[in-house]
Order: structure tokens, then sequence, then C-alpha cells
């Protein structure tokens, strides 16, 4: 008796929390995604940049690191392919 108590209101906590959970609600595109991706890495790599404005050594060693950083992350993204993802480090190296 106090097994099949307990699994009624177990039940009822997972129907409540699977109603209430968000997760349904923010789902995005492939292509809002990708955008998402593309804006974090131009951001991170402005931001990392910005400070070596007067050492174009450091600043060029910098990018350089940081791109073979996004290159090796999108290789592991399964929203990028090889052309996408050489189009994007291009993108990237010719921005800042």
């Amino acid at each position: 008796m106090i097994y099949s108590i307990f699994g009624i209101v177990g039940l009822i906590m997972i129907v409540i929390f699977t109603f209430r959970s968000d997760v349904g609600k923010q789902v995005q595109t492939k292509e809002q995604k990708r955008d998402s991706i593309i804006t974090e890495y131009k951001k991170e790599l402005y931001e990392s940049l910005i400070v070596l404005n007067d050492d174009k050594q450091a600043r060029l060693d910098k990018k350089s690191k940081l791109l073979k950083k996004f290159s090796d992350e999108l290789s592991l993204n399964i929203f990028f392919d090889k052309n996408e993802i050489q189009d994007i480090i291009l993108e990237l190296a010719k921005d800042s």
C-alpha cells in the first residue's frame, strides 16, 4: 500500500516537472545556433585582441592560437562541415 502511494506521488511529480520545464520553448534552428556560435567566436577574438593593440607580434600570436582553438572546436561541432569551418576561420582571420 505504501509503495503504491509513493509510486503515485512520484508519477505526479514527474508529470508536473515535465510540464513546467522550458526545454521545448528554447529550441534554436540550425542557422540560429550556427550564427550564435560564430558571434561568440567573434566576440572572444575581439576581446582577446583589444588589449594587445600596441604589440603587433603578440597580437598575431594570440590571434593564431585563438583561430587554431576555434578551428579545433568547430571540427567537433555537428553544425559545421569542413568547407564551412574553413570559411568561418577565414572570415574571423580578416575581421580583426
